[in-house]
């Protein structure tokens, strides 16, 4: 049976805290690395960048100087902790503040709202951390320890906050920082105790001592508890809002779909609602666990039509800037009348190409021009899109239109949104 000792796990410890210049260098190419990997977005980057950061190795010295009450080991892994942490920081400050990427990542995003699942991951990362540094071989678990409990990134992020004076990223980054050193930490100190009194030793954790590291543990958890029941009720009231509009408006294209507090707002395309269909849908609300909201509809159609402001009012929403291509062959208008541009070329652009092209030809006198595209639903998904603006002579040839674009589009086997736009 393999041996774990609190020999070894000391001495894997104490060889990780040595204040060197190498280790700090090391630190900070590291940091750099991560910083490139959330700029970019880029998750095997920041992976990299953990694989090779040398900031485990003090967290877990705070846990073996606590559960072996070592006052020295304790001090000295504090001080190298706040050492790499302040070059850490400073290091992502610098490089976010020279960086000419200036967007926010869905990296750097992930960073700023920790849950109890981040709890959960640091306590058990840091189980698993004390019994592989109490082994002869510890093989490949702390560099796996390191990535799942995520050390580097948050402290990027503070540097992100830091360089753009964002209070949220600094805050929400650095509690994530937090939860992690703390509970690894804490599961250290844990591991260590375990296995003293597993050696023989009688151990007498004092009771003040013991009630102080509870208090401790539930402050720290309180705000994350919070965060994941947020995450949850979200996720809840996002499914029933799916279930809803499935069910209720099923010939309704949601171009925009936002919760802002008790109210739920929908940007849509299709058969103009009247007042007593929206009022019968807010009624509706209730079945789908959705009583206390209010629905906040907003039509981009005009009676039969979507006019060429009202959507290119929807693309700047969804910040689809190049979304839509127009029908260059057009003279009556161009793309440039409804500010949509596109030159995607794949599988089903160039089906939709053929359809605008079938259509142009057939009813050259009756349709003033053609948009062709991609937009995003409420579900992130693209969905093809077709806007067919009339001329004054075609107005009456809406029918007769609608019916060969819907056989074209089955001919190329493909569904898309088709609407008319009212130029006037």
């Amino acid at each position: 049976m393999e041996q774990l000792s609190t020999g070894i796990l000391g001495q894997n410890v104490k060889k990780g805290l040595n204040f060197t210049w190498s280790t700090q260098a090391i630190l900070f190419c590291a940091i750099i690395i991560a910083c490139v990997g959330l700029n970019v977005d880029s998750p095997p980057i920041v992976i990299g960048a953990m694989l090779i950061s040398p900031l485990m190795a003090p967290v877990v010295g705070i846990g073996y100087g606590v559960g072996n009450r070592d006052p020295k080991i304790l001090a000295r892994s504090t001080r190298l902790l706040l050492i790499q942490v302040t070059v850490a920081v400073v290091g992502a400050t610098i490089y976010f503040f020279i960086s000419p990427l200036n967007a926010t990542s869905a990296q750097l995003l992930a960073r700023t709202e920790p849950t109890l699942w981040d709890v959960l991951i640091a306590i058990v990362g840091g189980f698993a951390g004390v019994i592989s540094s109490a082994k002869k071989d510890g093989g490949n678990i702390v560099p796996g320890v390191a990535i799942a409990t995520a050390l580097m990134p948050p402290l990027c992020t503070v540097g992100y906050g830091i360089s753009h004076l964002n209070s949220t990223f600094i805050l929400g980054a650095g509690y994530l920082f937090l939860i992690n050193v703390f509970f690894i930490a804490l599961s250290t100190a844990i591991g260590t105790i375990f296995f003293r009194v597993r050696s023989g030793e009688k151990l007498n954790v004092p009771f003040k001592q013991r009630m102080l590291i509870l208090v401790i543990s539930i402050i720290i958890i309180i705000p994350s508890s919070i965060s994941a029941y947020s995450i949850v009720h979200k996720s809840y009231i996002d499914t029933e809002l799916s279930e809803f509009i499935d069910a209720k408006m099923g010939d309704q294209y949601i171009a925009k779909q936002s919760i802002s507090g008790k109210q739920i707002d929908l940007s849509v395309i299709g058969r103009r609602l009247n007042d007593q269909e929206i009022e019968n849908l807010n009624k509706s609300l209730k079945d789908y666990h959705l009583g206390d909201y209010q629905l906040n509809l907003k039509q981009l159609t005009k009676g039969n039509y979507i006019t060429p402001k009202e959507f290119q009012s929807y693309i700047k929403q969804t910040g689809e800037k190049d979304a839509i291509q127009g029908n260059t062959s057009s003279t009556d208008t161009d793309s440039s009348s409804a500010g949509l541009t596109n030159t995607s070329t794949d599988s089903q652009s160039k089906k939709l190409q053929v359809i605008q092209t079938g259509l142009s030809d057939k009813y050259a006198k009756l349709i003033a021009n053609i948009y062709i595209g991609k937009v995003k639903d409420q579900s992130n998904t693209s969905k093809e899109v077709m806007m067919i603006a009339l001329t004054k002579k075609g107005q009456n040839s809406r029918s007769k239109i609608e019916n060969s674009a819907a056989k074209l589009a089955k001919e190329q086997k493909i569904n898309p949104v088709v609407q008319f736009m009212n130029l006037n």
